[in-house]
């Protein structure tokens, strides 16, 4: 029996970056949920502008949700795909009925800290178990990632 994956990878030193993966799959998965319901019930004098970055963000956490996904399947597992799974195992909380702007506009800005410190545990992981493919992934969503939380930090201030 082979000690490694498709791709070459030891599986012993590649586990952890899938239980990782897994992991950030529900994270995005409840985050992409929660940015349509910003998206579908926010209200009032920043209703155009947060509307359209909302639908920008989740459309851009849909590619993102797929890449985790696959990036699961490439390391030789299976990626749940199932909201029971992703409730139990993500630390993004559902939230829903929020139509203030600033309450919306704080929940991401949060969430997104959030998941910059879990692709920052990531891309350790992947760099230790020599998964170069993981560590890219992880590396193009910590920079994407530190430039929302800037502009959405500058947005906030008063």
């Amino acid at each position: 029996m082979s000690t490694k994956n498709s791709v070459g990878l030891e599986l012993n030193t590649v586990n952890p970056v899938i239980a990782k993966l897994r992991d950030l799959l529900a994270d995005y998965q409840v985050f992409y949920t929660n940015l349509r319901g910003f998206h579908w019930n926010i209200q009032g004098d920043k209703f155009y502008e947060l509307h359209a970055l909302y639908e920008e963000y989740y459309n851009e956490f849909a590619e993102k949700i797929d890449e985790v996904a696959e990036r699961i399947v490439i390391l030789g597992e299976i990626p749940a795909n199932s909201f029971s799974v992703y409730l139990k195992q993500s630390g993004v909380k559902e939230i829903s009925g929020v139509s203030d702007w600033k309450t919306g506009v704080t929940n991401v800005l949060e969430t997104l800290r959030f998941l910059l410190g879990k692709l920052r545990e990531l891309q350790g992981l992947a760099i230790k178990s020599g998964d170069t493919g993981t560590v890219s992934l992880a590396s193009h969503g910590i920079k994407n990632f530190e430039k929302k939380i800037w502009m959405l930090s500058a947005y906030l201030k008063d």
